[in-house]
C-alpha cells in the first residue's frame, strides 16, 4: 500500500453539508439552457440486499416494472458526448444512481471517458466499496474522481450479514479504503454510514475504524425516496431527515429544472431518488439529451409541477425527497411558468 501522504483525520460534517454549498438561487436563473447536475447509472444492480434501499426489494420492482440493466461503453459515450452539446459545462455530473456502480466492468474507462470530455466541473461517484482493491483503486484515481463516497453498512462482518445480507472480510474492506485514501492525490474521500439502528458503540467504531482514512466522514439518517406511500424506506426509524435539512413542506420539487439522469438502460427521468423511474420524460437510445432538456414532454412535467399538480405525478406526489430538497421555488410559481412557456412559445 502507498505511503499515505496525509494523516489528517476526516472532519466530521453532516451529509446537508455536502448539498448546501455555493447553491444558485434557482428563481433567478430558470429556465437553465444547460443542467446542472446529471446522474448517469452504470448499473442498477446490487451486490448488497440492504432493507432500506428500493434496489433490493426484487419484490418492490418487478411492481413498478424497473427493468435490471448495466449501461454498454458505447452508451454511455453517446451520452457524454450529448453533454458537449449543451452550451455550458455541468456543475456536477454523478457516475452513479439506482445500483453498485463498481458492478460496471467500464467503471475507470467511463470515468476517464467523462473526464476528458470536460463537460463537468466536478464528477463524483458513490458506492458500497466491496469491489475496492489496489489495482481497481489506481484506476479509480488515475481516471480522474473528484470524490468518491463510500457508503459503509456496519462496522463487523456480523453486522454486514444482518443489514447488506452480504458476507465480507471486514478487515480486508478497512485495508483497501485505506488503500484508496493513500491513493487519492486530489480526490476526496467521503465515508459515511446509515444509521438503521446502531449503537453509540458502533457509532465511535465507525469513527475510529474510517475517520483516518477519510477527508470528510458522516453519520446519516435513513432517507425515504420517492413513490414514499409505497414503503417506508427509513423502516419508521427517522422521523427527522437523514441529512440533518429540515423537513420542509413544498408544492413544487425544484429537481426537474436542473437535474437529469440517465438510467442504465438510456431512459431520462428527472431525480437522483427516482428509483423506479417514474419521471421518465425521454431515452437517450433515441434522442439526444439536449432535445430532451428542450422537449415537450420536460416541459409538460414542469408545468404540472408549477401549477400545484404535483399529486398527478405518481412518483412525486408522495415523495420525501422533495421535503428536504434544498430549493424553494413555491414563492415563484406564476412568474417561472411564465418564463417556461415564453421559451417554449419563441421555439427555444
Amino acid at each position: 500500500m502507498p505511503e499515505q501522504n496525509v494523516t489528517t483525520p476526516g472532519q466530521r460534517i453532516e451529509a446537508k453539508d455536502l448539498r448546501c454549498k455555493d447553491r444558485l438561487p434557482l428563481q433567478e436563473v430558470i429556465p437553465l439552457s444547460t443542467p446542472l447536475v446529471v446522474y448517469i447509472d452504470p448499473t442498477n444492480k446490487c451486490n448488497f440486499r440492504c432493507e432500506f434501499c428500493p434496489t433490493s426489494d426484487k419484490i418492490l420492482l418487478r411492481k413498478v416494472g424497473r427493468p435490471s440493466a448495466t449501461m454498454g461503453f458505447e452508451l454511455f459515450k453517446k451520452i457524454v458526448n450529448d453533454l458537449k452539446e449543451f452550451p455550458n459545462k455541468l456543475k456536477l455530473a454523478s457516475i452513479y444512481k439506482d445500483g453498485e456502480p463498481l458492478m460496471n466492468p467500464h467503471f475507470p474507462e467511463m470515468v476517464r471517458y467523462l473526464k476528458d470530455a470536460e463537460v463537468a466541473e466536478r464528477i463524483w461517484t458513490k458506492t458500497n466499496g466491496s469491489t475496492l482493491c489496489p489495482e481497481l483503486n489506481q484506476k479509480l484515481i488515475d481516471a480522474g474522481l473528484d470524490m468518491i463516497c463510500i457508503s459503509v453498512e456496519a462496522v463487523s462482518a456480523e453486522g454486514y450479514l444482518k443489514v447488506a445480507k452480504a458476507r465480507i472480510d471486514y478487515e480486508r474492506f478497512r485495508e483497501n479504503v485505506a488503500d484508496l485514501y493513500a491513493r487519492r492525490r486530489h480526490c476526496e474521500i467521503y465515508v459515511k454510514i446509515a444509521d438503521s439502528g446502531l449503537s453509540r458503540e458502533e457509532i465511535e467504531k465507525f469513527y475510529t475504524d474510517f475517520q483516518p482514512m477519510s477527508t470528510k466522514i458522516a453519520v446519516e439518517k435513513l432517507m425515504g425516496w420517492s413513490f414514499s406511500d409505497i414503503k417506508d424506506f427509513t423502516l419508521g426509524t427517522n422521523p427527522d431527515t437523514y441529512d440533518g435539512l429540515p423537513l420542509i413542506q413544498k408544492k413544487v420539487c425544484a429537481y426537474p429544472f436542473y437535474v437529469m439522469a440517465a438510467n442504465a438502460d438510456g431512459s431520462v427521468s428527472l431525480c437522483g431518488n427516482d428509483w423506479a423511474h417514474g419521471t421518465v420524460v425521454g431515452n437517450v437510445n433515441e434522442q439526444s439529451l439536449q432535445d430532451i432538456w428542450r422537449g415537450e414532454a420536460l416541459y409538460q412535467f414542469r408545468k404540472t409541477m408549477l401549477e400545484d399538480r404535483r399529486k398527478e405525478i405518481p412518483a412525486c406526489a408522495n415523495c420525501y425527497y422533495l421535503q428536504i430538497v434544498p430549493d424553494n421555488i413555491d414563492p415563484f410559481r406564476s412568474e417561472l411558468l411564465e418564463r417556461l412557456s415564453k421559451r417554449i412559445s419563441a421555439g427555444e
